[in-house]
């Protein structure tokens, strides 16, 4: 979604592209060693967003006016945001008004020293429960204005498309047309499907027509099913998103996804949810549990074929220990007032991590996993190089 920056003023001396750090060693790895900040001799590898939201150009006039665009109703709430609305049920767009353009995101970006935004509808208009016609016909208008904001500024946006998940069949061909017809590396999608799990038979050919194409799947909580009942204090985004991820993320383990479609290419927002923090839990439960042995590997196999977005600094500290850095990626979640409003300090600023895993949190992973090599500047003898 196209929005101002979310969150406090972020303070930045740098008002031009991002400087490649040579010199300096202010952090220490696990021994206690200093390390280097980055090294002269390599690639200059770009920083790296892959979690960022926009509002559909086609859609920003209907949304500031309240109109309807392709059966989705827009308002405003008692606190004065853009709502998103589809039978009865209302979804606030927590981004600032008036919503930016392409020009001030780029502006935005290169206050925090990003150089590259994967960039997706806002998953609170992923409403699965439009009607075919509308849901086919939201996803082309969205994909569509997304591929026009990616030409505009190709040097600094990437697109992930959004899918009519309701129709399988349709959303196979959208997946197709994203990846073939409009150069999308892949689409971020919601946790559940109208309350129907990744594991289910029904869902499984968009699944397989992933693996096929070779395109990334990006989980994102969308239509919490604790939303019901986690109703005050924000909670269900503060509880219910973590649990829709790790939910996801469990039934497709345990569901045996990753087993029948080995190469699938998944990441999930926000550090994995729940799911890595207990994995441990999951892999006991597949010790003892006759529901939980179904599948022939460890959970905690599974995982470490998986990426993860992140922009907390607690957070990647536990991912990089879990799976290693090569599986996790920056994940600012902006415009949203959550997101993190300086990601590159906070990675730059993480005790422990090695220069080699620093390069690859703030960007080689992305470049590599999201084929993204067109971003890196040729300049030096040695390639990034993805870490385990």
């Amino acid at each position: 979604m196209l929005l101002s920056a979310a969150g406090p003023a972020y303070a930045s001396t740098r008002t031009g592209p991002r400087e490649e750090k040579t010199l300096g060693a202010r952090k220490v790895d696990r021994n206690g060693a200093k390390v280097p900040l980055s090294t002269p001799d390599r690639r200059r590898v770009p920083t790296v967003d892959t979690h960022t939201h926009f509002m559909p150009a086609s859609a920003l006039g209907p949304a500031m006016a309240g109109e309807r665009w392709h059966g989705i109703q827009f308002g405003r709430n008692a606190r004065g945001k853009i709502t998103s609305s589809v039978g009865g049920i209302s979804q606030e767009i927590p981004w600032p008004t008036p919503i930016e353009g392409p020009d001030a995101r780029v502006s935005s970006m290169d206050e925090r020293r990003v150089d590259v935004h994967l960039v997706s509808i806002s998953p609170t208009m992923y409403w699965y429960g439009l009607d075919g016609p509308d849901g086919c016909s939201l996803a082309r208008a969205s994909n569509d204005d997304l591929a026009e904001m990616v030409a505009r500024r190709p040097d600094r946006f990437v697109g992930l498309g959004y899918l009519p998940l309701q129709d399988p069949a349709g959303s196979v061909a959208e997946l197709e047309r994203c990846v073939r017809d409009l150069a999308m590396p892949g689409v971020m999608i919601g946790t559940n499907v109208n309350g129907e799990d990744w594991d289910s038979p029904r869902l499984f050919p968009v699944l397989q027509a992933a693996e096929q194409l070779g395109a990334v799947l990006y989980f994102h909580p969308a239509r919490g099913r604790a939303d019901a009942w986690l109703t005050r204090y924000h909670l269900a985004n503060l509880i219910g998103n973590p649990l829709e991820t790790a939910a996801a993320l469990a039934t497709l383990i345990f569901g045996g996804v990753f087993d029948r479609l080995s190469s699938l290419k998944t990441c999930f927002a926000h550090a994995g949810g729940y799911g890595v923090l207990g994995i441990g839990r999951m892999d006991h439960g597949h010790e003892v549990r006759p529901e939980s042995s179904v599948i022939a590997k460890f959970p905690s196999d599974d995982l470490k074929a998986c990426w993860f977005g992140t922009h907390n600094e607690r957070a990647l500290r536990y991912l990089v220990d879990t799976v290693g850095a090569g599986r996790v990626v920056p994940g600012r979640d902006c415009p949203a007032d959550k997101g993190e409003p300086g990601p590159i300090d906070r990675i730059e600023s993480c005790d422990g991590l090695s220069a080699a895993e620093e390069t690859a949190v703030l960007g080689s992973i992305a470049v590599s996993r999201f084929g993204l090599e067109r971003f890196v500047e040729a300049e030096g003898a040695a390639p990034f190089s993805a870490v385990a």
